[in-house]
């Protein structure tokens, strides 16, 4: 007898008897029939009691198992950990192409050399020979990685500053894994922010390396998935799911910058691809690295506690300085009677940035023209009906809802409610700024880079391709700037606004401020030429400015752990999110109370039920949402006590809980 997760129709797990004459083992895709159709499946389990009305397991689809004992082991811990089904957890690990191709026989189907759709973007000579020379702090990490491999040790946090030459180490370390005939595996936060660091893999490893991730197509994406069951591709590098990729002899496993929130999936099973890699570690016995110039305070407690092994590389390669910066405060500015988006610093430094022959890069995190259409007089605010938050109004003259993405043609001449023609635009996203920087600086070019420009495929490769050639001279974005710029022109960076995340009603909300500041400060400075950084703000003494602007990681970290240790969040608890939606208000209000109701009753001591509330997106595409937060040293113990229904997601660990 044998239990199988199903890869077609719903995710479920089903049981089927093995005939005499049929070897299988866990991991093994075999095609069965369920109900009057013939279906895929992965093998999970055999020796399994029996069930009445088994049918027999037809036949195998690939001679060897397509999933490892260590990742069926995965698998299960995830599946444990993030209270997700086992035949979820199993169907993310296979490529999406697998149930298509079982239809032949996966021995006799020969995989294609896949496109590398990522990388338009080909490598400078600067980075084809850049970190050639290792700094002291380089080699050090870099031989304590190698030392672990194969020791099953702790993992590491390789904490480096912003261009102190993390990638090199991820390089060599994983050189040194393949002289061992051992893998590797890279995670990367999103493909298409992080070429630079895909590429020089590529150029460094050859055909030896496979890239999974979403960009490619359905037929790519197994290409690539066979090339390393083969043994051809024995580096991944990726997203995500990459995690999940069929490296034999694993020695290596990297996370770059580990504090992404992009590392958690949205969906069943909702894991974190960090906390998973750590696992997959554990149960394989390979080193792991986490990267970052700006780790979740979580991850440095971890380090700073004897879980981690902490490597620092505290200096930028070639002995260059990390930028200073000057803070402006912006109710000075408006005290002065300054009412534009860039302040007067702001605005001559880019002036004579762009009159330099220098180059500048702008950050603020809103896309758009302004962040709302609203009338004076009466204060009526245009509004996506479906969700109930202002729309924004774009330079095209559209009003689009950034939620479900609804769309009106025009924003109103006067007002729908008092018919007053007092109806304004307000707020700053980047359309606005792009023109504010226009008018500063008339004849340098400038181009922008948020969700709305990079649509087109190639979009982003293409803006830096026009910085690092020379071509532009300004660019202004959103956090897709905050990654993979490494562009030794620029001498400028400014922060329009350092608030937009920071006033969000969220425990991560300084941490991610922190964080997309000094990663986008960063980028200043990377050239012989020297940089400086321009932060605007409002709240000039709050403690992730005052530690962003002086780049101390340690700073913030220490001020961050006491806030959190006062209210019980990460690392001092741990926490559930669970929300639900309906189209009927009553409905959703009712479902929360009694599902807030029977927790309540079964909370052990440790464990505290928060809510029922509005989610932080009450209202979403005509749904109304809220939640409840459950919060404690193991609050997860509660779903084990208490039936969480269908119309329920939950989410252990959330990355935020502004869902």
């Amino acid at each position: 007898m044998a239990v199988f997760a199903g890869l077609r129709g719903p995710a479920r797990t089903f049981t089927y008897s093995v005939p005499a004459d049929l070897e299988v083992a866990p991991g093994h895709l075999v095609r069965v029939t369920l109900g009057s159709r013939a279906v895929p499946g992965v093998l999970i389990r055999v020796g399994v009691p029996p069930v009445a009305g088994m049918r027999d397991v037809e036949d195998l689809a690939h001679p060897e198992p397509v999933l490892s004992a260590h990742q069926l082991a995965l698998a299960r811990w995830i599946a444990d950990r993030y209270r997700a089904g086992l035949a979820d957890t199993v169907r993310a690990m296979v490529p999406p192409g697998l149930a298509a191709r079982s239809r032949a026989r996966l021995g006799v189907v020969r995989a294609r050399r896949s496109r590398r759709v990522p990388l338009e973007l080909a490598l400078t000579e600067d980075d084809a020979v850049r970190g050639a020379t290792l700094t002291a702090a380089q080699e050090a990490a870099l031989a304590e990685i190698v030392r672990s491999m194969g020791t099953g040790g702790a993992p590491f946090l390789l904490h480096g500053v912003t261009g102190s030459g993390k990638t090199e180490v991820y390089l060599r370390a994983a050189a040194a894994a393949l002289e061992r005939g051992r893998g590797v595996i890279v995670l990367v936060p999103e493909i298409a922010l992080t070429t630079q660091v895909v590429a020089r893999f590529v150029a460094r490893f050859g055909e030896r390396v496979a890239l999974l991730h979403s960009a490619l197509s359905q037929g790519e994406r197994y290409d690539e998935w066979r090339r390393v069951l083969d043994g051809t591709a024995d580096v991944v590098i990726g997203s995500r799911s990459a995690l999940f990729a069929p490296v034999a002899r694993l020695a290596l496993i990297v996370v770059d910058e580990e504090q992404e929130p992009s590392y958690k999936q949205e969906s069943a099973p909702r894991y974190h691809a960090v906390d998973a890699a750590l696992a997959l570690g554990r149960i394989s016995g390979a080193t792991v690295v986490l990267g970052s110039a700006t780790p979740r305070v979580t991850t440095y407690h971890a380090a700073r506690s004897g879980e981690m092994r902490l490597l620092d590389l505290p200096e930028r390669v070639m002995e260059l300085p990390l930028p200073p910066t000057t803070v402006v405060d912006l109710r000075l500015e408006l005290r002065a009677g300054e009412r534009g988006t860039l302040s007067r610093a702001l605005r001559l430094a880019l002036a004579r940035t762009v009159a330099r022959g220098e180059q500048a890069i702008l950050y603020i995190n809103r896309r758009g023209h302004s962040t709302v259409v609203l009338c004076r007089d009466c204060g009526y605010v245009a509004s996506c009906p479906a969700c109930e938050v202002p729309y924004t109004w774009h330079a095209d003259g559209r009003l689009l809802c950034h939620r479900c993405g609804r769309q009106e043609p025009a924003a109103p001449e006067t007002c729908p409610r008092c018919a007053s023609k007092r109806i304004k635009h307000l707020g700053v996203g980047t359309q606005r700024v792009e023109d504010e920087v226009r008018r500063t600086v008339p004849g340098a070019r400038v181009v922008r880079l948020d969700r709305d420009a990079v649509r087109r495929k190639g979009a982003h490769a293409a803006a830096y391709e026009l910085m690092r050639s020379g071509r532009a001279q300004v660019i202004v974005g959103t956090q897709m700037v905050a990654k993979g710029f490494d562009l030794p022109g620029v001498t400028l960076v400014g922060v329009v606004n350092a608030d937009t995340v920071l006033n969000l009603p969220d425990h991560t909300a300084a941490e991610r401020t922190f964080q997309l500041l000094v990663q986008v400060l960063g980028r200043s400075g990377r050239g012989t030429g020297g940089g400086r950084g321009i932060l605007q703000t409002y709240l000039p003494d709050h403690y992730a400015i005052r530690a962003a602007a002086a780049h101390s990681y340690v700073t913030f970290a220490e001020a961050e752990l006491a806030s959190r240790r006062r209210f019980g969040h990460p690392p001092f608890g741990r926490l559930v999110l669970l929300q639900t939606s309906a189209k009927k208000e009553e409905t959703v209000r009712r479902r929360a109370s009694l599902l807030a109701a029977a927790l309540r009753a079964s909370a052990g001591a440790d464990s505290e039920v928060l809510g029922p509330a509005p989610a932080f997106a009450a209202k979403q595409a005509g749904s109304y949402r809220l939640q409840l937060v459950l919060r404690g040293a193991h609050p997860e113990r509660v779903l084990d006590r208490v039936e969480v229904g269908p119309s329920w997601t939950v989410d252990v660990d959330p990355v935020t809980l502004l869902g």
